[in-house]
This record gives structure tokens, sequence and C-alpha cells, in this order.
């Protein structure tokens, strides 16, 4: 079967069904960008399948982070016509401190911690009896 066969057959498909144009088809792609707050760290997993990690920058600001990854236009498998290129730029809140900031890659993810700004952290106060 064609792409030009395969596009007629959703545009039959999605007319039928609800009544819609659809000229163009695309693969699903899930959200690249997970959170999690762990005491006073901030860690991130954010989606690199496809990218070798040796292309993948991570740089930071005071106030974000920035992921940028190119795609190899060399691969012509199948599978990279999934990948796309990054250039993505992650606002941080100011109780995060950049300083402090770790990242590896594994299995397809980068994966940052970010540790909260030391005046941020709370503080246990000795009380005088």
């Amino acid at each position: 079967m064609t792409n030009n066969e395969f596009d007629k057959l959703l545009n039959n498909f999605f007319n039928a069904e609800w009544g819609q144009n659809v000229s163009r088809y695309q693969a699903y792609s899930p959200s690249r960008l997970a959170l999690e707050f762990n005491g006073d760290t901030l860690e991130l997993a954010y989606s690199v399948i496809g990218h070798d990690p040796k292309d993948v920058e991570v740089s930071l600001t005071r106030d974000k982070i920035y992921i940028k990854a190119k795609k190899n236009l060399e691969d012509k498998s199948p599978a990279n016509q999934f990948v796309k290129d990054i250039d993505e730029a992650i606002n941080l809140s100011k109780e995060y401190d950049g300083t402090t900031t770790f990242a590896e890659i594994k299995n397809g993810l980068l994966l940052i911690s970010i540790d909260k700004r030391e005046e941020q952290k709370p503080k246990k106060i000795n009380i005088k009896f």
C-alpha cells in the first residue's frame, strides 16, 4: 500500500466517523517531560529517545533549563522518522538552584536533578528550654 493509498484510507475512515478531512497522519507522541518533587530536589525526566547521548546538550541559567538535540539526518532507518529535533526551554521556579545540578541519560530519558536554593530549604530551629 502506498502512502497515497493509506492517506485515502484514513480520509475515508475519518470522514465517515467524524466528518473530518485528514490529509496527513502522525505517529502518537507521548509527553516528553515528567516532573517530581522529591524533598529538596526537583527531578525531571525528558524523553530523548532516538538521539545519540553525545548529541544531547543541556544548559542552565538562573531560571531556565535548555535542552537541545539534532536529528541525525544520515540515519535512513524507519525508526529515525519518529525522531525530532529538540530545542526546549523549561522554566524553573526561583526556589531551585542551578549550581547544584546533576544530569544523566538512561534508557532514552534525560534525567536532571536540581536542588533547592539553600535559603529556600527548611531550617530546623533549636528551641531553648
